[in-house]
């Protein structure tokens, strides 16, 4: 019989229990120990596999291959949901095919992961203003500046809250503060020179979009750029530059910019440029044929060219030639196919109609 457990017969049995739990706790202890050391082990494991698939992920989205990304993007998150750089490309591909809601609650999960990383909160502010949710993209913008009074993208989204409310002056003012700290920051200066033109400065618009090219030469080509410079030009009443303008933003605009696109074909029906407003209307209802407001725009320009291709009758007391003579040149058979375009220049809609006969032009 062992030494010990002859010690142990001749102690009293309480002490013997006392000292038989101790070591039963300290072997659980040392067992469990063990165990976490395993789980701890083998959850590192899987977070850095998921790391290693969102890097690739990441890359994915780079090279604009979604369907790869979000495969990606879904193996991390179920190798480790503590993945914030998962959650944040995940929610990237979400956002990109529409599932919007997920995207969101995504991105907030990946902003929270990372210590509220900066990036993170200005993007699910772009999220949350997009969907209409200001309060949110408002307490994004400012929790970021409530650590950096100097970040370009927190002062730009707060603009963009503002201008969303149309409270003009406190958009123009952080758009401000953002270009203090980025000279440089083309979507700001964008904004800033339509502000300018919704308060009635088209000048100062003119002036934002010069500056600008300046800094840039590939301003000069933007669409964006050219349909705003194009409105702030009809304000001034230089239509002949303006139609230029506008005609190559027509040109250049994306076909999935369909909030550029109806602004286009307004600001041509606008300065009687409707054989190129139809051009653009053209190429909106290619893919937008069943959009409400596309379709308004339709009937507006049927109206327009039906207004136009009317004769006019002529006026005994006033200029009673030059209505003749205006009469002539509509009916003409050179002008009958007003209705689709083909055979009508260019400059003819707004050569036509001078002061007293384009009123039906303003809206």
């Amino acid at each position: 019989m062992p030494f010990c457990y002859l010690k142990l017969q001749k102690l009293e049995p309480s002490l013997v229990r006392w000292v038989f739990w101790w070591l039963c706790v300290a072997w659980i202890a040392g067992v469990n120990s063990g165990c976490r050391s395993f789980v701890q082990r083998t959850s590192n494991s899987q977070l850095v596999a998921a790391r290693q698939l969102s890097l690739r992920g990441a890359d994915a989205l780079q090279r604009s291959r979604q369907q790869d990304a979000e495969i990606l993007f879904s193996e991390a998150l179920q190798h480790s949901p503590l993945d914030e750089r998962a959650h944040w490309g995940y929610a990237t591909t979400l956002w990109t095919r529409g599932d919007r809601q997920r995207a969101i609650n995504h991105m907030r999960e990946a902003l929270k992961l990372s210590g509220k990383n900066p990036d993170y909160a200005i993007r699910l502010g772009e999220m949350s203003l997009e969907v209409g949710d200001r309060k949110s993209a408002s307490e994004s913008a400012l929790s970021v500046l409530s650590a950096n009074r100097n970040h370009a993208e927190a002062w730009a989204l707060l603009g963009d809250t503002h201008q969303s409310e149309r409270d003009w002056p406190a958009a123009l003012e952080c758009y401000h503060r953002a270009l203090l700290v980025r000279s440089d920051y083309p979507r700001v200066q964008l904004s800033v020179a339509e502000l300018y033109r919704h308060t009635g400065r088209p000048q100062r618009t003119l002036a934002t979009l010069d500056h600008m090219s300046d800094q840039r030469a590939t301003a000069m080509t933007d669409p964006e750029v050219l349909l705003i410079r194009g409105q702030a030009l009809a304000d001034l009443n230089r239509r002949e530059e303006a139609a230029e303008s506008l005609a190559k933003a027509s040109e250049r605009m994306p076909s999935h910019r369909v909030d550029k696109q109806i602004q286009l074909v307004h600001a041509q029906h606008r300065i009687g440029e409707l054989v190129p407003a139809r051009m653009t209307l053209g190429r909106l209802l290619a893919s937008n044929a069943g959009d409400p407001e596309v379709l308004r725009l339709q009937s507006m320009l049927d109206l327009s060219f039906k207004h136009l291709s009317e004769p006019v009758l002529p006026n005994p007391t006033d200029r009673g030639v030059l209505a003749n003579s205006a009469v002539d040149v509509l009916v003409s058979p050179q002008n009958r196919a007003l209705n689709d375009g083909s055979q009508l220049p260019s400059r003819m809609a707004s050569g036509l109609l001078g002061a007293e006969s384009s009123g039906w032009f303003k809206r």
